[in-house]
């Protein structure tokens, strides 16, 4: 599927638009996240937000920050030399976190929209990691890189834009080398709650995505060489920083639906990562 396929064009226009957005509002660090974040201790944790006030968002960038950080461990260790593949990008921010972890890793991003591939270029050479860590407009399902290209890949909420799982497994596993490493951070449809497909139809519609369901994870990637090595629960966590969102009160608007689609595990959120074998 090309960059150029009408449902990509959709996502590309959807994050075309976002510029001055709630995400950007988080991040005064610049380290602009388009993901979910972990709170644990939900009680003391809106107590802290009641009293912060206008220092309320950084409590929440800060825990956006944590899951990023706790997907990182699932990487492996990535060492100098090795190549990571960003896929879905969005603004670069965990590009930007993993160059600062990883001293000479090379990331190499892609996004379908034109608009945040130069917004993470710009974030990378503002940090002189230009060279290091480049960003371009491309799909996950047409990847535009060589065979055996990259020893890690990261996928954190790109996936549920993508409408076949298994081209994007296939693609990766293509840009990958033999015993590379997938880690893939995402909203899954609770297939076993009355409401998964109602909420699922909600967050689709705001965020133009299309949740897949677990078993959609399980079953894309066979056949492909990735094998499941970790599949993590992260819903509690999601689900407490989703009600934080919704006291904080100046969010995306999409706070009304997705805090009470997580605290019901209508919606889930899962870490899997997988290696690639030959």
């Amino acid at each position: 599927m090309k960059t150029t396929a009408p449902w990509l064009k959709k996502v590309a226009a959807l994050y075309d638009a976002k510029r001055r957005d709630f995400n950007w509002r988080l991040a005064p660090d610049g380290v602009i996240h388009h993901h979910n974040g972990l709170v644990y201790g939900k009680a003391a944790f809106l107590r802290r937000l009641k009293k912060s006030g206008a220092a309320g968002k950084a409590l929440i960038h800060a825990s956006e920050t944590a899951l990023s950080e706790l997907g990182f461990k699932y990487l492996r260790n990535p060492r100098p030399g090795m190549a990571l593949l960003d896929a879905g990008c969005g603004r670069g921010g965990s590009s930007l976190l993993l160059a600062g972890k990883c001293p000479g890793l090379a990331i190499r991003g892609v996004t379908v929209s034109s608009y945040q591939a130069a917004a993470a270029r710009a974030a990378a050479k503002g940090r002189g990691l230009g060279g290091r860590v480049r960003f371009s407009r491309a799909s996950m399902l047409a990847l535009p890189f060589k065979p055996g290209s990259f020893d890690r890949v990261w996928a954190c909420e790109s996936t549920e834009h993508v409408p076949d799982l298994a081209l994007f497994f296939s693609q990766t596993a293509r840009a990958a080398r033999p015993g590379a490493r997938l880690v893939i951070i995402a909203w899954v449809r609770n297939e076993a709650h009355a409401r998964g497909r109602a909420y699922a139809r909600q967050a689709d519609k705001a965020y133009v995505t299309k949740i897949h369901a677990e078993r959609e994870y399980l079953e894309a990637s066979k056949n492909t060489g990735w094998k499941l090595k970790v599949k993590k629960d992260l819903t509690g966590p999601t689900a407490a920083y989703w009600a934080g969102r919704l006291a904080l009160g100046d969010g995306s608007g999409t706070e009304s639906f997705m805090a009470p689609a997580f605290a019901s595990r209508a919606l889930l959120y899962r870490l899997y990562a997988y290696d690639l074998v030959e």
